[in-house]
């Protein structure tokens, strides 16, 4: 599953953070933000300190050239706090525009990927922001449902209405198959917001999934910082995540769809 926005920070990274946190199955979180990954800045390792941001993608640079391996992809995940497991993104929009052979091989490698007992292990992609020139459109085209994120207002609606009629093409794969596709909106200040929003990004693409809510809770995603919340599960973002990633997990469960 990948998890990108239209414009700005509506809250994809945290919504990534939250999947790959509460996700049912084995998971393997993936920051592949192109502007610059967030994840290991925002979420500290399992002994408390910093996650090592020279693990990661950047290591598999060089790598990429002659394809990747899952063992490869794997040798680079470091458990963050609660221990799901992150591949720390890179540092900036520079090395991910020098990266053309990454992508295509990381995704490759993250279809294939097994826990140790052989189980297969789901992958959470923090992707960003992505127009359909984005360098890293491979993880996307291998991912079985992706994720728009939107705040409830005029301008997430018209961003991500225009940027899913980009991305109907782009998400295509070679076989004619893209993926499943659908929107989370984060709730504005009236409760009807997030219904509206989602009712009219749905007007312009009735082939977009409308996939739930999240709310706008600050507080709740200290979870994810370096001043961790006591209490998560009594944070409106967590208990709001629960059914919210159950349902997301459910739809990446799906299979790709013929692209119109």
């Amino acid at each position: 599953m990948s998890v990108l926005s239209a414009k700005g920070s509506p809250g994809t990274t945290t919504t990534a953070m939250l999947a790959a946190a509460l996700w049912p199955r084995p998971v393997l979180l993936l920051d592949a933000d192109p502007a610059g990954g967030d994840v290991g800045v925002r979420w500290p390792a399992a002994h408390g300190g910093p996650l090592d941001a020279d693990r990661g993608l950047l290591p598999l640079l060089t790598q990429a050239r002659r394809g990747l391996t899952p063992a490869q992809l794997l040798a680079q995940a470091q458990p963050a706090a609660g221990g799901t497991p992150v591949v720390c993104g890179l540092a900036s929009p520079e090395q991910a525009d020098a990266a053309a052979a990454l992508w295509p091989a990381v995704a490759a490698a993250a279809q294939e990927l097994t826990g140790a007992t052989g189980e297969p292990v789901d992958v959470v992609v923090d992707a960003g922001r992505v127009t359909a020139r984005s360098v890293h459109l491979p993880l996307l085209r291998a991912s079985a449902l992706v994720v728009v994120v939107l705040r409830a207002d005029v301008s997430g609606v018209l961003h991500a209405r225009e940027r899913l009629r980009s991305l109907t093409d782009a998400l295509r794969r070679a076989d004619g198959l893209r993926p499943r596709v659908g929107v989370v909106v984060v709730e504005g200040a009236r409760p009807g917001d997030a219904d509206e929003a989602a009712g009219a990004v749905r007007a312009a693409a009735d082939w977009v999934d409308d996939l739930g809510r999240l709310p706008h809770d600050p507080a709740g995603a200290r979870v994810f910082s370096t001043a961790l919340h006591p209490r998560p599960e009594r944070t409106a973002l967590v208990r709001a995540g629960r059914p919210l990633v159950a349902t997301l997990a459910a739809a990446s469960s799906g299979d790709l769809r013929r692209a119109a």
